[in-house]
């Protein structure tokens, strides 16, 4: 049946070419949109993970404090990927460069500040629970971790993976919908031809195939004339704006393309026999 069904599918085209044109450039502007819209909601997840990775858990330590014990113990906690030691004098240092010569090493009487480490976590998500054990270390007396922006960044990565995907699933029912009331003009321009293949007992799937495959041939055309688009110009933008914006963690094309390509070809096709299947379906009465 393959040989007829491939028949089929240029017969329908060749009679309705400007609805096979209309399908595949819907499939073609809504996957270059899903498209770009992923390769942005990747870049902003990798700069949201890029700005938690920078918080870090700090353990002031008591000026008895045993420092060997303290490092082993922080080591032992589920989390922590390293923790550096910063002496008093180190961190007396950095305070001075950072207030730019507001304050002098000469004006103090005393260093006020406490040894510390600056300990390294594996994931966002492991930021309180290390403070909180490391808090109960003897030789700690306190612990910062910046909680506030790392609860605000937490919520800046959980909104964007929540938008992102409310928008990519309005973007796929979009396609889904258009591709299929595409599909139904032609479905119902060939309306007297699939009567009388029922009426002499036709099975349902026999006359559904062939515009499910109509479906899936304009999905994929569209779908890879899109990702040829999206990949050629992100591999082109992306090594200029790593150049142009150092400061910024973008991900780069070997990254991002070698998923996002196939998947959107594949989604292509997928929703053009989804949007066939879904009109024939409800021309048929099934």
């Amino acid at each position: 049946y393959s040989g007829y069904f491939f028949r089929e599918v240029l017969t329908n085209i060749r009679r309705s070419p400007l609805m096979s044109v209309a399908s595949v450039t819907t499939v073609l502007v809504l996957t270059l949109i899903l498209g770009y819209f992923t390769a942005l909601m990747m870049n902003l997840e990798a700069l949201a993970h890029s700005l938690l990775r920078e918080v870090q858990v700090v353990a002031y330590l008591d000026d008895d404090a045993n420092r060997v014990s303290v490092a082993q113990q922080l080591d032992r906690i589920p989390g922590v990927e390293e923790a550096h030691f910063v002496s008093k004098e180190t961190a007396l240092k950095k305070l001075v460069e950072r207030m730019q010569g507001r304050i002098k090493v000469d004006d103090l009487t005393r260093n006020p500040l406490p040894d510390s480490y600056e300990v390294a976590v594996d994931s966002a998500d492991s930021l309180e629970l290390v403070a909180k054990r490391a808090q109960r270390i003897a030789g700690v007396s306190y612990v910062k971790y910046g909680e506030e922006i790392a609860q605000r960044m937490l919520r800046f990565n959980s909104l964007v993976r929540t938008v992102g995907v409310v928008i990519l699933g309005l973007l796929f029912l979009s396609t889904v919908l258009i591709v299929s009331n595409t599909i139904r003009l032609t479905v119902f321009a060939r309306r007297k031809e699939i009567e009388i293949m029922q009426m002499v007992g036709a099975a349902e799937w026999f006359i559904r195939w062939p515009f499910i495959m109509e479906g899936v041939l304009q999905g994929l055309v569209g779908s890879i004339v899109a990702a040829t688009l999206v990949g050629g110009s992100y591999s082109l933008v992306v090594p200029k704006l790593m150049q142009t914006i150092t400061f910024l963690p973008i991900v780069q094309a070997e990254d991002l393309l070698p998923m996002l390509i196939p998947a959107l070809i594949f989604n292509g096709a997928f929703v053009g026999g989804l949007g066939s299947l879904l009109s024939v379906n409800k021309f048929l009465k099934v």
